[in-house]
């Protein structure tokens, strides 16, 4: 990286080179510090690669998205060593959206509802789901709740599909007696006043026939209206909303036509015109193989449809499923993201993307590295957003290609740039250099500017390169059908691949550390503007912080 440099006083800029090249000394092997005794010169820009940002035009916060994820099975905070090793999550979590709570489960989880009796009344015992709820308490996360699958003893005939059981209930009068009982046995143990506050989503995929919902479009939007309104019941106030939607048009059953129910249909359970609905969901899920990013043709119909209703345009537009599902070669593991630079890219394009779409949460189902605390690529991605959480995001314009771009951001006294360079493929060569010029009134505040660089590229904050190098080298069995670079290494190697990683854990370590790949530079304002340099390489985000002196 090259920065424009006015060579004003001149001794004090040796003076303050060599003391940075003595600083150097004893910083962390991975901080790159100039060894130039002349000032660089100025940088010749090629105007086809500048992006413009603007100080002074605020287009929004940079507000977390990030912090939420989903959990099949909440009695896996019943274990303590589950609970401990949550330590190393917190400070990218705040919530965990609680999936199949009702039963209805293919492995015969949460059967709280066991039946009627002779007058008609159900059966339930909940001890099980007060038990679980208390240990889910004690972590400190927010809950969220899930009102999925209808208990197996609520359908005469049982039908068992991907997820357990996606029919709609036999009787709604029993349907709403269980869900009365369920929402009462919370408010009873943890309070109104805190249940309340809670989000309720009903269903999961519910577009997504039989996997996740085994009848029509309109028996959703029934099961949906008379499901909400049984909650509204006894929370008058609730937040809650429809189940995610698949957006896989090849396997959808419907799309917007749910926002069109709940905002002039009849309420199957009020018979009134619309549906309270206080947020909106859809799954994302991206194919490497597709060598696309296929975000803005997913989303877009969803935005459009919200923004024609008053009612909807300003309620949480949310990813609630998300992930790289499927790799390069079309295999699918149970870990859902790529754990390289290429995901870390991949990542920060996404957030870009969700600021553009105003999309409110994108739900994570993890960034670290299974049998390990180690991070992948993106947790480094948002390890660079929490920096900048909070700040106000300003106006950029470019004319650039590809998926290149920038997050720029100005967060009290500092500027931050987020710059990113993903391609849609992984052996992509395509690097590139951007010219970011930054100019308006944060500018104007100094003349002198110091600034730190943090890069993820594959030789920084990787690790997955050289673990697939050495559990390869030492023979153990590879999976030539396995899902490769995910998140999950079990899913390519055999057993072996952990006596691997715990024989060279150190190493591994260090390589996983996100790097600062520069420090306490001096950049000079020229003009009224700060003029930058940033290389690139064909997967890899850079986070440029910019201090007043």
């Amino acid at each position: 990286m090259k920065y424009i440099i006015r060579n004003r006083a001149h001794f004090f800029y040796v003076v303050f080179l060599i003391c940075s090249l003595f600083s150097a000394c004893s910083d962390d092997h991975k901080t790159i510090v100039t060894s130039e005794i002349e000032p660089p010169d100025p940088i010749q820009v090629d105007p086809n690669k500048v992006i413009t940002i603007n100080t002074n035009a605020i287009v929004g916060q940079m507000y977390n998205f990030w912090s939420t994820r989903p959990m099949v099975n909440q009695t896996r905070f019943n274990s303590a060593n589950f609970t401990n090793s949550l330590d190393n999550i917190r400070p990218y979590v705040k919530s965990y959206n609680l999936v199949r709570l009702l039963g209805g489960r293919t492995d015969n989880l949460n059967t709280f509802y066991q039946g009627v009796d002779a007058s008609g009344n159900i059966i339930t015992d909940f001890s099980g789901l007060i038990t679980s709820m208390n240990n889910f308490m004690l972590t400190g996360f927010k809950p969220r709740i899930v009102l999925d699958n209808v208990p197996w003893a609520m359908n005469v005939n049982q039908e068992v599909n991907l997820y357990g059981n996606t029919n709609p209930p036999d009787d709604y009068g029993l349907w709403r007696q269980y869900i009365n009982a369920f929402l009462q046995t919370l408010i009873d143990e943890f309070g109104y006043d805190e249940v309340k506050t809670w989000r309720f989503r009903v269903a999961t995929e519910p577009n997504f026939t039989p996997q996740h919902w085994n009848g029509t479009p309109e028996d959703f939007f029934r099961h949906y209206d008379i499901t909400v309104d049984e909650v509204l019941q006894l929370i008058p106030d609730a937040i809650i909303g429809p189940g995610n939607l698949l957006t896989e048009s090849s396997a959808a059953t419907f799309a917007t036509e749910l926002i069109d129910h709940c905002a002039t249909g009849t309420n199957y359970a009020t018979g009134e015109t619309g549906t309270k609905m206080d947020f909106f969901g859809i799954s994302y899920y991206e194919r490497i193989a597709r060598n696309t990013i296929d975000l803005p043709e997913k989303i877009e119909p969803y935005r459009a449809s919200l923004d024609s209703y008053p009612q909807f345009m300003n309620i949480p537009l949310d990813i609630q499923e998300f992930g790289i599902i499927k790799d390069e070669y079309g295999n699918r593991g149970t870990g859902l993201q790529d754990a390289t630079e290429f995901g870390a890219s991949w990542y920060a394009r996404i957030a870009d993307l969700a600021y553009q779409y105003r999309i409110n949460e994108i739900y994570d189902w993890g960034q670290e590295i299974q049998a390990t605390d180690l991070p992948s690529g993106r947790r480094h991605v948002t390890d660079m957003f929490l920096m900048m959480e909070g700040g106000n995001r300003v106006e950029s314009f470019h004319n650039l290609s590809g998926h290149v771009g920038i997050i720029p951001v100005v967060k009290n006294d500092r500027i931050y740039l987020l710059v990113y360079n993903h391609n849609t493929t992984r052996n992509s060569g395509n690097s590139r250099v951007v010219f970011p010029i930054i100019e308006g009134g944060q500018v104007s505040s100094a003349e002198s500017w110091t600034m730190n660089e943090w890069s993820i590229d594959k030789t920084h904050g990787i690790f997955m390169h050289q673990l697939y190098e050495d559990v390869r080298a030492a023979g153990v069995v590879e999976y030539p059908d396995g899902r490769i670079y995910g998140n999950r290494p079990s899913d390519r190697f055999e057993e072996g691949w952990k006596t691997i990683l715990n024989a060279n854990l150190s190493l591994y370590e260090d390589l996983a550390e996100l790097p600062q790949t520069s420090s306490n530079r001096i950049v000079q304002k020229i003009d009224e503007t700060i003029t930058l340099e940033v290389n690139l390489e064909p997967h890899s985000v850079k986070l440029i912080e910019l201090i007043p002196q």
